[in-house]
């Protein structure tokens, strides 16, 4: 009798364990399946529309995450779409003659404003040439794209690589050569054909340079980014790892002042 009872029991324990087995892998399964959400930035273009620009952190995570703090501070809010050439559209810029880099103050509330801490920052490159391997993302049409500097004339090849901070690109064609040199960090959703309303049709800035279509020509009537938000789902993104923006002007006139002093 003992041993039936036992046998019994060791049967509703094996069932038990068999349906919470079965629970556990649904559940896995099920989630598995569910759609990806990515986090959603929704800028508001004045006189022109919206765009929604969806974001890849599996590519380029810090680049996310001082994207979505510069959209969450504001500092996106009043900035221009300012020029073009001839593979993308260039966002986010103040008039050319007052460029304004964010500060920390900005995304750290622990630090002073205009403090010595308060330094205007730059963050690293995210992409292969930069010893990133991670982001694999193509700059194919619509990619959003971080810009960032050249010194590489002065020999300043790493601080070049790792100036960008908040001005960014969005691909009008395809472009394989930015491949790897540059960290794509997303692509527009929603929107595009306003972007091509834009890069198409706005004026552009009379110079000498006009048939070199790979420089970037600015637009007379720049269009305003009146208001820039995002959507995370639910996900928190943590402050971006930054530096002290290079100088490369103080670098120039050091090297001046040491040619001058020979």
């Amino acid at each position: 009798m003992k041993e039936k009872i036992k046998f019994i029991l060791l049967m509703i324990i094996a069932i038990l364990l068999v349906l919470e087995s079965g629970k556990i892998i649904y559940n896995f399964v099920n989630k598995s399946n569910e759609e990806i959400k990515y986090p959603v930035a929704t800028f508001e273009i004045q006189d022109f529309g919206n765009i929604k620009i969806e974001l890849y952190p599996q590519y380029a995570p810090n680049t996310v995450a001082n994207f979505i703090t510069l959209i969450n501070s504001g500092f996106y809010n009043n900035k221009f779409i300012y020029g073009k050439d001839d593979i993308c559209l260039y966002m986010a810029n103040d008039k050319s003659e007052d460029v304004k880099y964010p500060k920390m103050s900005l995304i750290d509330d622990s630090i002073e404003p205009d403090s010595d801490e308060d330094y205007e920052y730059e963050i690293n490159g995210e992409f292969v040439a930069n010893k990133f391997d991670d982001n694999t993302l193509r700059h194919e049409k619509g990619i959003v794209s971080l810009n960032r500097s050249d010194y590489s004339s002065y020999g300043l090849t790493e601080e070049g690589y790792n100036s960008g901070c908040f001005r960014f690109s969005v691909m009008m064609q395809d472009a394989p050569g930015l491949n790897g040199i540059y960290a794509g960090f997303g692509k527009v959703i929603e929107g595009l054909d306003i972007l091509e309303n834009i890069y198409n049709n706005q004026t552009i800035v009379s110079n000498e340079d006009e048939e070199n279509t790979s420089a970037m020509k600015e637009f007379e009537n720049m269009p305003v980014i009146t208001n820039a938000s995002v959507e995370t789902y639910g996900e928190i993104y943590n402050k971006p790892v930054v530096h002290k923006k290079f100088d490369i002007q103080s670098y120039i006139n050091s090297l001046y002042s040491q040619y001058l002093s020979y």
